[in-house]
């Protein structure tokens, strides 16, 4: 199986052992062993739910900043629609823009209208995937399908998104007015930690490279500074159907899809995809699926409270009466399809890739479950007697580690 790169990491000296990542993991990819949390990198899907809940501040996300922005000719900032629902109502987003420009950037592109133009390609992708088909925006629900749902990966539709997009075609650009790739600095402003594992498995391909992941956190308050104050009353050329995949719901909203339905939040997420997976759902169309609460508005690399943000949002989208016309993209329709997603998907763990070897870990497994008391109390170090089952028959614990078998739970196996 190859080695995985995570944006969410744990500094092993902050923590204290306290379990609590551990029993907040939707995916229970935390471990802990010698008083110290464990990350399974083959399991963990960088959600941040272990950052939302650390006391400790052990685990992070890995990021980048805006002095590495530096090293290139060009510096380029692509803007999650989310950063315009960030300084409150008054402020427009060519204000916002205006700001980044100050703070280093050459050019800040509009990821509306790729928003616009994966919207049109999505309504024609939608006849080429099974049914429900899942939306991709979300890397942390990709993801989540790939490790957890290997069964549902063909229902993820295969195209790129709006960041990917938007990359392409800044590429293309400055490709055209003579710059080589190593000049140019793509920077994706993100909401949330998934992005920057996201981003480091893209720039693989040097036609949609970005070169790193600019917390919205870290700059917002650099960037308020030359934004507070200021209002502006005309409208900002972005597109009102574009500003809609910041939240919940938008997605289907602006592409119109109404045999569909939108889930946010991870464990959410994960009853819809079980509900998938046992052929409820076979009579929707589209799912829109985000990790976090509200949509890309909850994302933890946020700063504001992700209702209100909802609020300005669609405050803002009201006053929008802008829309990009995509009529003709042919040009570039070729390369929206992600090849990379079908052609690499990771190795799935779920317990073993040998049918052999894999049914005699699951008599295994079913065998010590049996022994064990269902409690789920954590006490071993894994986050259920489910997953302590399965790390005891990968030879990652031992049954020693359960405190109801060192008590006299032998004496009950059947």
């Amino acid at each position: 199986m190859k080695q995985l790169f995570h944006s969410v990491a744990l500094i092993s000296e902050k923590c204290i052992g306290c379990t609590k990542c551990m029993m907040n993991c939707p995916v229970e990819a935390i471990r802990v062993k010698g008083g110290k949390a464990v990350i399974y990198n083959e399991k963990c899907i960088d959600c941040g739910e272990c950052i939302k809940v650390c006391p400790y501040g052990a685990h992070i996300s890995i990021k980048n900043s805006l002095d590495d922005i530096q090293r290139y000719k060009k510096k380029i900032a692509i803007p999650s629609v989310t950063l315009y629902s960030q300084f409150g109502k008054n402020v427009e987003p060519d204000v916002i823009n205006e700001g980044l420009l100050k703070l280093g950037f050459d050019e800040v592109f509009d990821i509306t209208f790729s928003c616009d133009i994966a919207s049109e390609t999505l309504k024609k992708d939608l006849e080429r995937v099974e049914k429900p088909a899942i939306s991709t925006l979300c890397p942390t629900v990709v993801r989540l399908v790939e490790t957890e749902y290997p069964s549902l990966v063909g229902h993820l539709v295969k195209m790129l998104t709006p960041i990917e997009i938007s990359a392409l075609i800044i590429r293309e650009k400055y490709k055209e007015m003579g710059y080589k790739n190593e000049d140019v600095g793509i920077f994706f402003l993100t909401p949330c930690p998934s992005w920057v594992t996201k981003i480091s498995e893209i720039s693989k391909n040097e036609n949609i490279r970005i070169n790193g992941a600019i917390p919205i956190s870290d700059i917002y308050p650099k960037l308020l500074k030359h934004i507070k104050g200021r209002a502006d009353d005309k409208n900002s050329f972005i597109s009102r159907t574009g500003l809609m995949w910041a939240y919940s719901g938008g997605q289907c909203e602006a592409i119109g899809i109404e045999n569909s339905i939108s889930v946010d939040g991870i464990k959410n997420v994960i009853k819809v995809l079980n509900d998938v997976e046992n052929g409820r759902l076979d009579d929707i169309d589209y799912i829109e699926a985000m990790a976090c609460p509200n949509g890309c508005l909850g994302g933890l690399l946020l700063v504001e409270n992700p209702y209100n943000a909802e609020r300005i949002t669609k405050n803002l989208n009201s006053k929008i009466d802008f829309t990009y016309k995509i009529h003709d993209f042919s040009d570039i329709e070729s390369k929206l399809v992600s090849d990379e997603e079908s052609s690499e998907h990771r190795d799935t763990q779920k317990i073993s890739t040998n049918f052999e070897s894999a049914v005699k870990m699951i008599k295994s497994m079913n065998k010590i479950i049996n022994m064990l008391p269902g409690t789920d109390c954590g006490l071993c170090g894994s986050p259920s007697c489910k997953a302590f089952a399965e790390d005891v028959a990968k030879g990652l614990a031992s049954l020693k580690d359960c405190k109801f078998l060192n008590e006299g739970g032998f004496n009950n196996e059947g």
